[in-house]
């Protein structure tokens, strides 16, 4: 009997050990939720960590494009499901810190419905003009609509955050009406750039280094930090004396708020993996984007920091 008793012990903790280390395991195919059409930047992003994360994970991964509503449809999808370590977002920040500022009833909580896995990038604003309309400096750009209300009409990307924010720093210290023309993404919007249809447009540094490369668009200024190594001689706003303007938008991957330590961390060591592979570090280079890997700790402070910077912010507008 106690021979049996003690076999019995045996088998059950080598059954608890056995469950604790697959708990640990990805079991089944894994899906990225982009909420942006294919081909941006965030897309491409995705595609390009997915391939070393699937072979650390041992899962295949799926990239599902989720377009719409600024990025609340995929982010709804994702917060929806499971948390298992079976659905990931990969998205800018603007549909969990931005949206729920500016959408009423918008459905889902950047706090207790997400965890971040990580950051992937940093992406900054960029304030562009056709050079065709001869303005080469932001008091020049000032100067130029202050003559004709009308050419305070600037392309957006997307309703709110950043590339709104840059429009009303310019009114603001300009004494000059800014109208943005909200645009279903930034493809469009640099094809009017480009045509000189637009007297101005905010789009991410890799459209507008794009751009700048053509000759028919000059740059002015960037939001953010500071300046970008791949747009040289471009000031940042705040060197020009706009306040509220030295903050950074960025692409992360989420998961559903439940997903187990084991899992996160993970995932975690996972994505960095990927940022540390030469050839994905080049793509990225080419895109015109700061690589940013994170651990898991550093990912949540800068979430936290970014969550409140916006709520500050449209406290302050109301």
């Amino acid at each position: 009997m106690k021979i049996s008793r003690r076999a019995g012990l045996l088998a059950l903790y080598c059954g608890l050990a056995t469950s604790g280390v697959s708990a640990q395991e990805f079991k089944q195919p894994i899906r990225f939720v982009v909420p942006f059409g294919a081909g941006g930047a965030t897309d491409v992003l995705a595609r390009l960590v997915a391939t070393r994360i699937s072979k650390d994970l041992g899962q295949t991964i799926i990239i599902e494009n989720k377009p719409g509503a600024g990025g609340q449809i995929g982010t709804q999808a994702v917060k929806s499901a499971p948390s298992d370590g079976s659905v990931f977002l990969v998205t800018t920040e603007h549909p969990l810190v931005v949206l729920p500022h500016i959408t009423p009833n918008i459905g889902y909580s950047a706090e207790k419905d997400f965890a971040i896995m990580g950051k992937i990038a940093n992406l900054q604003w960029a304030l562009s003009t056709p050079a065709s309309i001869g303005v080469k400096t932001m008091p020049e750009f000032i100067d130029y609509v202050r003559r004709d209300p009308t050419r305070g009409n600037f392309g957006i990307p997307l309703t709110g955050g950043i590339p709104t924010k840059i429009g009303a720093g310019i009114a603001k210290k300009g004494g000059i009406e800014m109208t943005p023309i909200p645009y279903a993404g930034g493809a469009p919007m640099v094809t009017h750039l480009l045509g000189g249809q637009l007297s101005a447009g905010v789009t991410g540094t890799p459209e507008a280094a794009s751009m700048q490369r053509t000759g028919k668009v000059l740059v002015l200024a960037l939001a953010g930090s500071k300046r970008s190594s791949y747009l040289a001689g471009v000031p940042t706003f705040t060197e020009l004396g706009y306040p509220d303007l030295d903050v950074d938008s960025w692409i992360a991957v989420f998961a559903p708020r439940g997903l187990p330590p084991a899992l996160a961390e993970k995932f975690n060591a996972a994505l960095r993996a990927a940022l540390a592979e030469p050839d994905v570090r080049t793509k990225i280079a080419d895109l015109s984007l700061e690589i940013t890997p994170t651990t898991l700790n550093e990912a949540s402070k800068e979430y936290a920091s970014a969550l409140a910077f916006w709520a500050r912010a449209y406290k302050q507008e109301r």
